[in-house]
């Protein structure tokens, strides 16, 4: 509608809602608009779980959330019971279950995730080859907080778990992979590999990528940072390579909005001067999902914050790119915000992301900043202490180093393996 007519998103709900207050439409929430007072809808029966379904369903939940840890043993069975509503009996023929299928193993009472490398006992550091983006010498700098916090638990656990990790880089420009010193990489050199990790944070040929480790019979981990759909099919059908997804799709925003209505929000206004990505139009997507009433407020020029920074540096000296981006996304903001005063959209606003909230509050538009809400969970939203979802990197970490000891963890079907974040409150 606000393509059809040329209108604002404030104008096109302010108009809604006078058509549903003079009852010629129907608004249904998390459903949309309909003509008439009553529009028929086809009910959808409600499915009902049996309890061994359900458990099966919050096990599984808690396990991508990070609540269970593959790294450490399970709760004991009286927490796990209350946990879940049912008996310790049928907790415990559950939890049995998973033994016998390989999922878990049990010592006493005692039960913990099922790890084929501690299970043999491994004493030697075993190879496990490490991937992500470099320059053209080999070298890398993080762009981020989460990327930093992804590559310090990659090593953490590495060494935890007694691996040895060897480093390669993935030039995007050339799609040649290089060692730290700026030669080329050859997998003929690494034949005692038991493993690989390979990040695709702003790799946007992730192909040559792929098809480096196309031929390899170890287990290969892809921390997928594109599209779901992007994924090459060809590799999801490959029996040892698991991609894992924590920030695409549209999950976060439907945890995020879950959120909003447990605390009584149910109408927001949404902002994102990256919305040229598709991960800002999923979380959009997510909230709208959720059920919330959502009024958008987005620019669709740019995808990222790296495309501010890839401007400031053709524009100033390296020590000021930072400073440079964030005033061009500030004056993305300002027009933004402006408009959402002109509709008289005064709602808590959900941020695409922290550093989004962060220049907000330091325009110091009280109307618009009275409540605040992103998602990233950086140290800005800490700070600023503002509420921030959490792409939970730490259970990404342990998941892709339970599927490397444990290649037939996930099962064959879940070859693209989500991990599920939350919202941290400050």
């Amino acid at each position: 509608m606000i393509e059809a007519y040329g209108a604002s998103s404030g104008t096109v709900q302010a108009v809604l809602k006078t058509l549903a207050e003079s009852s010629m439409i129907c608004k249904i929430q998390g459903k949309g608009c309909f003509w008439g007072k009553d529009p028929t809808l086809t009910a959808v029966p409600e499915i009902r779980l049996s309890t061994m379904e359900k458990l099966n369903r919050d096990f599984d939940q808690d396990f991508k959330q990070g609540f269970l840890k593959p790294s450490t043993p399970l709760p004991q069975g009286k927490e796990l019971s209350a946990r879940y509503n049912v008996s310790q009996n049928t907790l415990r023929k559950f939890l049995e279950n998973k033994v016998n299928q390989g999922l878990l193993a049990k010592q006493g009472r005692q039960y913990f995730f099922y790890n084929r490398r501690k299970a043999e006992n491994k004493e030697n550091l075993s190879e496990l080859i490490f991937v992500t983006r470099c320059n053209s010498w080999g070298g890398f700098t993080a762009e981020s907080e989460r990327e930093l916090d992804f590559l310090r638990l990659v090593y953490k656990t590495a060494g935890a778990n007694r691996y040895k990790l060897t480093l390669f880089g993935i030039n995007d420009a050339t799609g040649e992979l290089i060692d730290r010193n700026g030669n080329p990489c050859k997998l003929s050199e690494h034949p005692n590999a038991v493993g690989a990790i390979l990040s695709t944070l702003l790799v946007q040929k992730f192909h040559p990528l792929l098809n480096f480790f196309a031929s390899v019979k170890f287990p290969v981990a892809v921390w997928w940072e594109h599209p779901e759909e992007n994924v090459p099919r060809s590799f999801l059908k490959k029996p040892n390579w698991t991609f894992f997804n924590s920030t695409f799709g549209k999950k976060p925003g439907v945890e995020m909005g879950r959120f909003l209505k447990k605390n009584g929000i149910l109408e927001i206004n949404y902002i994102s001067p990256f919305h040229n990505s598709s991960w800002s139009k999923d979380r959009l997507a997510g909230l709208l999902d959720a059920g919330l009433t959502v009024h958008a407020y987005v620019d669709d020029e740019f995808a990222s914050p790296w495309d501010y920074k890839q401007i400031a540096r053709k524009k100033v000296e390296k020590h000021s790119v930072e400073i440079f981006a964030r005033t061009l996304i500030r004056e993305k903001l300002e027009s933004l915000t402006t408009q959402a005063k002109e509709d008289g959209s005064i709602l808590p606003c959900v941020c695409v992301n922290d550093e989004v909230a962060g220049i907000l509050l330091e325009m110091g538009d009280n109307e618009l900043t009275e409540q605040l809400i992103a998602f990233d969970n950086s140290m800005e939203s800490y700070l600023q202490r503002i509420p921030s979802f959490d792409f939970n990197t730490e259970a990404l970490i342990e998941h892709i180093f339970y599927y490397l000891s444990n290649p037939s963890a996930f099962g064959d079907k879940k070859k693209i393996h989500h991990i599920l974040g939350n919202v941290v409150e400050k």
